[in-house]
């Protein structure tokens, strides 16, 4: 930990606050997903996008009991890193900005957890259709999820709706996050070409005829079993689902999230400088330089190879009748969450 400190100090303010998000962060930004890849398209966006305009949102009287989120493995004061529960728990929200789509959307929604004590992972992804999502005042959010950023950051500014956004995630699943991160989608093929691509392992194919590659080549595919994709067929990798589905799709962007952390930790980080210019247009987060040095500790700890993965589908959300959107049963999602995402319990000390 000393030696992290003290080559931290030596890199310019921008490389520390890297060091702190790369490996989670990075691996976020390799699988940013746009809502409507039907479609080409060449714009390129900007870091800081205007406010968006306000997106309605509706909360009936309250007929859902907030879950509350897990305690902590003991009374003590909340961890500043770990909170109450002792795991490192980070949302991830990945913006579908651009100058020709303003907004904030967020297309991918993913929390990751990892434990301290035997550094194991564990990744949820909420589907961008997924609607009515239980509000921490009992309501709920009738609209599709990917839409509450962008309203929580209209009704009460940017930096609270971060805040905020952790809250009512958290609270409707029943567990404790620690921090967030909001990243643009523009810099994905830039990152993923400047960690010198990805490793991914498909189980069946994916065909998608209808996807749009560039303005004069339509249709992408992916063979079943292990290849190299750069940076932009890592964009297509995530972006695609016409030829699967959204379900699919969120599991794509697990499968690339774990790879491209893994290809950060393997590079090392002494390689993490040459990448701060490429992550500081591209991320926003309440992690910062105080955290660095543990954060970059815990992730190399983790065992990112067994992380345990889901994508909160049909089998744990009933469809809406007469609409496209789902809704999470609660019942089953907040069992989930109790089991993969519970309190660190430290290993005891032997006795003598």
């Amino acid at each position: 930990m000393n030696e992290i400190r003290a080559r931290l100090a030596r890199l310019p303010l921008a490389g520390r606050v890297f060091v702190t998000l790369a490996p989670i962060a990075v691996a976020l930004v390799a699988v940013i997903v746009l809502s409507s890849p039907s479609a080409p398209t060449t714009a390129v966006a900007t870091p800081t996008p205007p406010a968006p305009t306000a997106v309605p949102s509706s909360a009936p009287p309250a007929t859902i009991e907030p879950a509350t989120p897990s305690p902590g493995p003991t009374d003590a004061a909340a961890d500043p890193l770990l909170g109450l529960d002792g795991r490192f728990t980070i949302l991830l929200l990945g913006s579908d900005y651009r100058p020709t789509h303003p907004g904030n959307r967020t297309d991918a929604i993913m929390v990751v957890s990892i434990s301290p004590v035997d550094g194991s992972v564990a990744a949820l992804s909420i589907p961008r259709d997924t609607a009515r999502f239980p509000l921490p005042d009992g309501g709920v959010y009738d609209n599709k999820i990917n839409a509450l950023y962008q309203a929580t950051i209209a009704r009460l500014g940017r930096e609270p709706a971060g805040t905020e956004i952790k809250r009512i995630i958290g609270t409707g699943l029943g567990i404790e996050i620690d921090w967030y991160a909001v990243i643009g989608m523009y810099g994905v093929t830039e990152l993923i070409d400047a960690i010198g691509g990805v490793d991914v392992t498909l189980e069946t194919a994916v065909n998608d005829p209808y996807y749009w590659v560039n303005s004069h080549t339509q249709g992408v595919h992916f063979p079943a079993g292990k290849q190299h994709l750069n940076g932009a067929r890592a964009l297509i990798f995530a972006r695609t689902r016409q030829g699967d589905s959204d379900f699919q799709r969120a599991r794509r962007q697990q499968i690339l999230v774990l790879a491209t952390a893994s290809k950060v930790l393997d590079r090392g980080e002494g390689r993490l400088p040459a990448l701060v210019k490429l992550v500081a247009d591209w991320v926003r987060s309440d992690l910062g330089l105080e955290q660095a040095a543990a954060v970059y500790a815990l992730v190399q700890r983790a065992d990112l190879e067994n992380a345990q993965s889901v994508v909160l589908g049909p089998r744990y959300a009933d469809k809406i009748p007469g609409s496209v959107s789902y809704e999470l049963r609660l019942d089953k999602v907040r069992a989930l969450t109790a089991e993969w995402f519970a309190p660190a319990e430290p290993t005891p000390a032997p006795s003598s």
